[in-house]
């Protein structure tokens, strides 16, 4: 005991020197983990056009209603009557990895635009907030389109090209429809997903501490990326996509959104099919090829009966 009183002076300095250790440790690994959530993965760009496949293709750029510069293919042939598509790619990815949904929106008779992100492809360099920001990319695309006098676009979207579409639509208010392929949710419940997933970590501490990281450095709410609320906002047909064995954004997760959503709606399950990746099977090319039928029928019709 007597050397507990001795030494209490240089133990208490020792823990409180451990504990600011301990905290320090902690706070790296929250900045960490905001890196990977603000940083857009580097990836090889795949060396494609469309122009080489032999479609109509103009390279245009659009302008963000923030000022971002964004690379884009507008490809505006299309049949009579149908409805223009804004293709939108998943993070760390470019309108070039987008080259099939391209092709088969073309394929379809859709007038198609496929846009770079912010941060991606061509378009200006910019952090990645995961669809907040993004959606201001997809709504200045939907200005684009609707300026070409193509009218109201379906957007489609993956992973975050998802999550961006939804948050697009309910801010316009006038998608022709959206088809919306393994969104997440909520911002906040995916970074705790994929935390949990990749690294085996739990919300307290370094979620808790990450979250405020993440929206100092990209300067956004991080509750404001919200697909639940969002698609109780929208009222155009809308088709969710899940993978049968996607663990990132599940088929229950992607269930939560549909069961949210106001609009005509439909939700599909891509049997033996993961992440985002889409192999274009005949059973997928005919359900996304249904609902893109469907829209330009209601933009002909003027009823939503047939969804």
């Amino acid at each position: 005991m007597g050397f507990f009183k001795k030494h209490a002076r240089t133990i208490l300095a020792a823990f409180g020197m451990l504990g600011l250790v301990v905290v320090g440790l902690a706070l790296l690994a929250a900045s960490f983990l905001a890196d990977l959530a603000t940083k857009i993965p580097p990836t090889a760009r795949p060396s494609l056009n469309p122009a080489r496949m032999g479609l109509a293709c103009e390279e245009v750029e659009l302008r963000s209603e923030d000022g971002f510069r964004l690379t884009a293919w507008w490809m505006p042939s299309g049949k009579q009557g149908r409805a223009p598509v804004v293709i939108l790619h998943g993070l760390g990815a470019s309108k070039a990895h987008m080259i099939d949904y391209i092709l088969f929106a073309q394929e379809q008779g859709n007038p198609t635009l496929a846009i770079d992100f912010r941060g991606h492809g061509g378009s200006d360099p910019s952090l990645t907030s995961i669809g907040f920001y993004e959606s201001r990319d997809a709504m200045a695309a939907m200005q684009f389109v609707r300026e070409k006098g193509a009218g109201d676009p379906v957007l489609w979207g993956t992973s975050m090209g998802a999550v961006s579409a939804l948050l697009a639509a309910a801010r316009d208010g006038s998608a022709a429809g959206v088809i919306a392929d393994a969104p997440f949710d909520t911002y906040r419940n995916t970074v705790l997903h994929h935390a949990k997933l990749f690294y085996g970590l739990s919300e307290f501490p370094l979620i808790t501490l990450a979250m405020p990281m993440i929206e100092s450095r990209v300067r956004f709410r991080v509750d404001d990326v919200d697909c639940l609320r969002a698609a109780e906002q929208i009222q155009a047909p809308m088709l969710l996509l899940a993978g049968e064995d996607d663990v990132r954004m599940p088929p229950a997760m992607v269930r939560t959104i549909y069961e949210r959503a106001a609009g005509p709606k439909e939700f599909w399950i891509i049997p033996g099919e993961g992440h985002e990746n889409r192999g274009f099977g005949q059973e997928f090319r005919g359900k996304v090829g249904q609902f893109l039928r469907k829209v330009s029928n209601l933009r002909k019709f003027g009823t939503t009966s047939h969804f």
